[in-house]
């Protein structure tokens, strides 16, 4: 799957690392270009892939660029719509070189165990031991299986776990719950830590009270805005430019507004190819239901039967007359059957594209919210005819994550 230029001789093995950290993402475009073009076990439709494949050639053109954070974001889309190995392994290391330790962690150790073989894997190994000494890795142990394991108000698995998490140092709360029963317990993780945590599950558990943020600051999470330059410090007026010149002018403003756009781009065209999965799964189920209907008619089939499902056609060999020959049971279950899984399969892709175009809506308002933020964290001056005149105006912002099981959001507080 991988081209073996970079990688074929050993007179390259000491420098790997640097090589793989500059070009990993050209050495398997080629490739991924290919494998995109082959149909998917899914039967994902033409639209998906062309996205997909798009998506891979922005990352690439990013990470040359070492907009790692960007390269993270389209790669990011390009595996939610095609899953391939080559795409994770890009993905995991634009979250590596964009200081996404926790992430990066978590996607090249996914990479390593479903990818053995993979010609790869030493650099796999060595990027995945490289992010591992910067966050901590936590094995949770819970004293009942199918139990919800949450780590700070997130979901992220079902007990028994079957591999560690990987936290970004800091406080950090884990809990399990299973209808009534639960448990949870604190933890100040360090980076390096290995740390293992038995949950034993209680009846009529209550969730732990929340620490307010302002009490146990999160640095991944809390966006700290620039402090303002002294009074006493001439400075450039973001005010007197405008936002737009502003914009124009800060690079931090410049990837924050380039993030949004793309997201927001990303979510029409998802939307778009979702409203089509479901427009071809309504077809689908009209066929469905005028046959059966005809079938009912014509005394093929029974009644009460169901066209899909368990209790559907092709599952109940009672759902025909008993003058039914052989042959034209078996020609209508496969009928059914196809249908039946086609329906099935465009409304899965429907919805699979319909939650991905939410998520990049999601990313792109906080983009938006983040330059805004930039802009008021920002300090100006608006400067008279002398020196006397000038005048510097202090514009502030701060930003608080609000999680509860009712609500996540965060609460933004301008003052200008």
């Amino acid at each position: 799957m991988f081209a073996h230029g970079a990688f074929a001789h050993r007179a390259f093995a000491r420098k790997a690392s640097k090589l793989w950290r500059a070009g990993l993402a050209l050495c398997l475009s080629q490739c991924l270009a290919l494998s995109l073009l082959a149909p998917s076990a899914h039967a994902q439709s033409d639209g998906e892939t062309a996205v997909a494949r798009d998506r891979f050639k922005e990352g690439v053109q990013a990470y040359d660029q070492k907009d790692y954070e960007r390269a993270r974001l389209a790669f990011l889309q390009a595996y939610l719509l095609r899953p391939h190995p080559a795409v994770l392994l890009n993905l995991a290391q634009s979250e590596l070189r964009a200081g996404r330790y926790a992430d990066a962690a978590t996607n090249l150790s996914k990479y390593i165990r479903e990818n053995p073989t993979a010609p790869a894997l030493d650099h796999a190994k060595a990027s995945f031991e490289e992010a591992r000494q910067k966050v901590g890795e936590l094995n949770v142990e819970v004293d009942a299986p199918g139990a919800a394991v949450v780590v700070d108000g997130t979901d992220v698995a079902r007990s028994p776990l079957p591999n560690a998490l990987y936290l970004m140092p800091g406080h950090h709360v884990v809990t399990a719950r299973k209808g009534t029963s639960g448990a949870d317990q604190a933890l100040d993780v360090s980076a390096g830590q290995r740390l293992y945590v038995t949950l034993k599950l209680q009846e009529n558990y209550g969730p732990p009270i929340a620490v307010p943020p302002s009490a146990k600051p999160n640095a991944e999470h809390v966006l700290t805005p620039t402090p303002a330059a002294a009074a006493s410090e001439p400075a450039e007026s973001s005010g007197s430019r405008g936002f737009f010149g502003w914009v124009g002018s800060t690079p931090a403003a410049i990837a924050t507004v380039s993030v949004a756009g793309l997201a927001f781009g990303t979510s029409a065209v998802l939307a778009a190819f979702a409203k089509n999965r479901y427009s071809a799964a309504s077809d689908v189920r009209r066929q469905i239901m005028s046959a059966l209907q005809k079938n009912v008619d014509n005394g093929v089939l029974v009644g009460t039967v169901a066209p899909c499902g368990a209790n559907g056609v092709a599952n109940r060999q009672d759902s025909f007359d008993s003058r039914v020959t052989v042959s034209d049971r078996n020609y209508l279950t496969g009928a059914f059957a196809k249908a039946c899984s086609r329906f099935t399969q465009d409304s899965d892709s429907g919805n699979r594209l319909r939650t991905m175009s939410w998520a990049s809506l999601g990313v792109g308002v906080v983009a938006s919210a983040a330059t805004v933020v930039l802009y008021f964290a920002d300090s100006g001056s608006s400067e008279g005819d002398g020196v006397q005149d000038r005048v510097v105006a202090r514009r502030r912002a701060s930003v608080t994550p609000i999680v509860s099981r009712e609500t996540q959001g965060v609460w933004l507080s301008l003052d200008f």
